[in-house]
């Protein structure tokens, strides 16, 4: 098994899925965008995270309520192997910088498990703050963020023994329910239930901005690739950006029928994709907000998008137990 993990590893993308509910969507085409493959299947819940490796060949979804992370080959959509041992449904997953860790929550495990790509070997990071719910790499690797449903951030110094104790960040006063680092690093923004968004400095623990005007759940945060801007996917169906430096509104999208549960910024930082509970996907430009592309295919909702970091693709997890990977050639390409 170790050999095969590493032949895949060298040769072949992967991609890791963990799911949880329904049925598959139906391949469809647009003229600037065509599924790669019928939509993959193997869970048995929902699909809530969805994460490309670093080096853009290993995308991985972690979710569900068959507790398992599933690895897939992305060039041919075939599953490689899974993995197992999680005691409760994945809800969000993450790779390291070089790819050879993913990192993965699970609430009544009450830690982050650190698994080997290619041996599956796991190690803990054991939390001081309760059920954990959403996780996140640095980009240099040096730090592990964790959220929790305490309403705590844990922050791990991936450089210390094991991880060592994290620093905890207090503020929030509900669920965190998705964290990320800025690309320096030097920030960490956390999405609550409560629908505020906060942004601390790593190095001090200090809070420095809490950003207001979401009127639901933000299950969603991102940094834009050059640090400028963040994004949040909010249940009352506003993807919203926002300066990072100042804390003000740069633009607020609509378009979406139903929550917005995932948003993901392009490697360019061109393009923001955003999965929602209306079953679609939309691909807009970040410089005016503009609609680009709607993407249809999920029968249900969709809680998780990730682009590619080398190749025009988007990755897709959904409530109907399935993840898509989406060809977006003609659309990076300017269509």
């Amino acid at each position: 098994m170790e050999k095969r993990r590493a032949r895949h590893r060298r040769l072949v993308p992967l991609l890791a899925i963990g799911l949880a509910l329904a049925v598959s969507g139906q391949p469809a085409e647009s003229p600037i965008w065509t599924m790669k493959f019928p939509p993959l299947k193997g869970h048995t819940g929902t699909i809530w995270s969805v994460a490309f490796s670093p080096d853009g060949l290993v995308a991985s979804a972690g979710g569900c309520f068959d507790k398992i992370i599933r690895l897939w080959d992305a060039t041919t959509g075939m599953e490689v192997f899974p993995f197992v041992g999680s005691t409760d449904r994945v809800l969000s997953v993450a790779f390291s910088p070089d790819g050879d860790t993913l990192a993965s929550v699970a609430p009544v495990d009450k830690a982050v498990r650190l698994w080997d790509v290619e041996t599956g070997a796991v190690r803990l990071l054991g939390s001081p703050i309760g059920l954990l719910i959403s996780v996140a790499y640095s980009r240099d690797g040096k730090l592990v963020a964790a959220g929790s449903v305490s309403g705590a951030v844990a922050v791990w110094d991936m450089a210390g023994s094991e991880g060592g104790q994290p620093r905890t960040l207090a503020g929030p006063t509900d669920e965190v329910l998705s964290v990320a680092f800025s690309p320096d690093g030097i920030l960490v923004a956390a999405g609550s239930k409560n629908g505020t968004i906060y942004q601390w400095e790593v190095a001090t623990g200090r809070l420095v901005r809490v950003l207001t005007g979401h009127t639901d759940e933000v299950h969603s945060v991102a940094f834009s690739p050059d640090g400028a801007l963040l994004a949040s996917g909010p249940w009352d169906e506003k993807v919203t950006l926002w300066d990072v430096a100042t804390g003000r509104v740069v633009r607020t999208i609509s378009g979406h029928r139903w929550y917005v549960n995932s948003v993901a910024f392009s490697p360019d930082g061109r393009f923001l994709a955003s999965g929602s509970s209306d079953r679609t996907i939309k691909l807009w430009e970040v410089a005016t907000g503009k609609e680009v592309a709607t993407l249809t295919g999920h029968e249900g909702s969709v809680m998780a998008v990730a682009f590619s970091p080398t190749m025009p693709l988007l990755a897709s997890g959904s409530a109907d137990l399935t993840v898509i990977l989406w060809d977006l050639g003609r659309v990076m390409k300017g269509g």
